[in-house]
């Protein structure tokens, strides 16, 4: 399958409805389909989110999962979550002419004014030598609506942004601000991107609880490190660095 040219370097197959397009493009991966392809749908009947949360996803907003092939151990690989989200970050500002410029929670989420706008959910298959096989992307955007009281917490959507655009201009916005990313990642890993994100990073400075398996940390969140990883100051003073866990803020 090589889909249509999306540009940029990205290909592009769409419909009208599926499962989920994670489950699609996750099947064309393991079925050897080339890095770039964007699959994307007009309805998901089995969206999900992180954590195994389903998500709503009727018509009018972006449901887009991307095929990539990095060569880099999956410890690196998921910092392309923080990526992904800086590049949807900028292609929003620039689609609105800087009237919209949204924040980054880490470590998947696109906030304007503290209500989710997108997220990004990563899923990747190992190579057997302790590598990424191939990396699924996949990208949630509230173009048309938001979920409101259907989700425990804050929601907004570009159209109550005052940002008119379907789901095709996002989509093709993110792939312009996507490529050099991508390429910068590729170049230097998070760390070349680390300035940039922590300019829209939602949160520092400021207390949030992080919760994970052992149970929720709250602390001052300081820092996010050249690897990715979070850095929160506890109450004793020491500064401690997290992988993994969702960063719920005050």
């Amino acid at each position: 399958m090589t889909g249509t040219e999306l540009g940029h370097g990205f290909r592009l197959v769409e419909h009208a409805s599926v499962g989920s397009t994670n489950d699609l493009a996750r099947d064309l991966a393991e079925r050897g389909e080339p890095e770039g392809l964007f699959v994307r749908a007009d309805r998901q009947t089995s969206g999900r989110g992180r954590l195994g949360r389903s998500w709503e996803s009727p018509p009018g907003n972006l449901h887009a999962s991307l095929i990539l092939r990095p060569a880099r151990p999956p410890a690196e690989v998921a910092t392309l979550s923080l990526v992904i989200a800086l590049a949807l970050a900028q292609a929003v500002e620039r689609l609105s002419e800087g009237r919209v410029r949204p924040q980054l929670k880490w470590p998947n989420d696109v906030q304007v004014a503290g209500a989710k706008l997108a997220g990004i959910l990563l899923e990747m298959g190992a190579d057997g030598r302790g590598g990424c096989a191939w990396l699924v992307a996949g990208i949630g955007v509230n173009v048309a609506w938001a979920p409101g009281d259907a989700v425990p917490y804050r929601t907004t959507s570009l159209a109550a942004q005052g940002l008119q655009a379907t789901p095709r201009q996002v989509l093709e916005g993110l792939a312009a601000s996507m490529r050099p990313q991508l390429e910068r990642w590729q170049a230097g890993g998070f760390a070349a991107a680390r300035v940039d994100w922590l300019a829209r990073a939602a949160g520092l400075g400021r207390p949030v609880e992080l919760r994970q398996g052992e149970g929720p940390v709250s602390g001052i969140l300081r820092d996010v490190d050249r690897s990715g990883a979070l850095c929160l100051e506890l109450a004793s003073g020491e500064l401690t660095r997290f992988s993994a866990g969702e960063v719920v803020l005050a």
